[in-house]
């Protein structure tokens, strides 16, 4: 099988709610399972088969990033930065990233989350669905802590709800932070834009292709320190 698609992974955030257990390191280089997290996310694309070149979106201590994986040769892909010298938000991350691609849609990865997903099948839905983005979701408890994802029973994206810090037992499908996108969705967002893709470019795109694909895999992030602290033992053997 040739690899077909190119891959962004965001790598550029503060990271300040972890820095109370990783206070030194970007959040991409925090150890799980004696490895970086960076490397979990990068085997997934090797395995999937379908990933020729990687782009990493840095920013903050992103020369910490560069200087680990600039010289690195066995992943069986090239892996190129995309360095943004002040933020960008998640969108205007992508949009800069884009400019070193060469697929038509690429495969975009929170550098902070993992979710446990069959790309070939990701692709496959995007295809048939004729998506501008597909979109993997996951099913949990307590929805609302994230945000909840609404969908028609085509599997077309109908709205998002807002978080919510009452706790209820709500189940729902949430963003797992993994996306394949059409690039053409970013040709008319200007270069430096800062731009969220979460609250900026999605609530846009339900006028539009968006799909969800939803994971019954394994899905965690990172970011907080609740979460982190159980990634070891979580995500043991991935």
């Amino acid at each position: 099988m040739k690899p077909t698609h190119d891959a962004i992974i965001l790598a550029g955030g503060l990271g300040t709610r972890l820095r109370a257990v990783v206070p030194v390191l970007p959040k991409p280089l925090a150890p799980v399972g004696g490895k970086p997290f960076l490397d979990i996310l990068l085997n997934q694309l090797r395995t999937s088969g379908f990933i020729k070149n990687v782009v990493i979106a840095i920013g903050y201590k992103g020369e910490w990033i560069e200087k680990q994986y600039g010289k690195r040769t066995n992943c069986g892909f090239t892996i190129m930065f995309s360095k943004e010298d002040k933020l960008l938000g998640t969108g205007g991350a992508i949009k800069k990233a884009l400019a070193l691609t060469t697929s038509q849609s690429v495969l975009v990865l929170n550098g902070d989350s993992y979710i446990e997903v069959n790309i070939s099948e990701l692709i496959q839905s995007y295809q048939k669905n004729r998506a501008s983005l597909s979109m993997v979701l996951k099913e949990v408890q307590h929805a609302d802590r994230y945000g909840s994802v609404v969908m028609d029973e085509t599997n077309r994206i109908l709205s998002f709800s807002e978080k919510r810090q009452d706790i209820g037992a709500s189940k729902g499908l949430i963003n797992a932070g993994m996306y394949l996108i059409n690039a053409s969705v970013f040709d008319a967002i200007p270069k430096e834009t800062v731009l969220s893709l979460e609250m900026d470019i999605l609530p846009e795109l339900v006028k539009e292709r968006l799909y969800g694909f939803v994971s019954t895999g394994k899905f965690i992030d990172i970011g907080i320190p609740e979460t982190y602290q159980i990634a070891d033992t979580y995500l043991e053997g991935v």
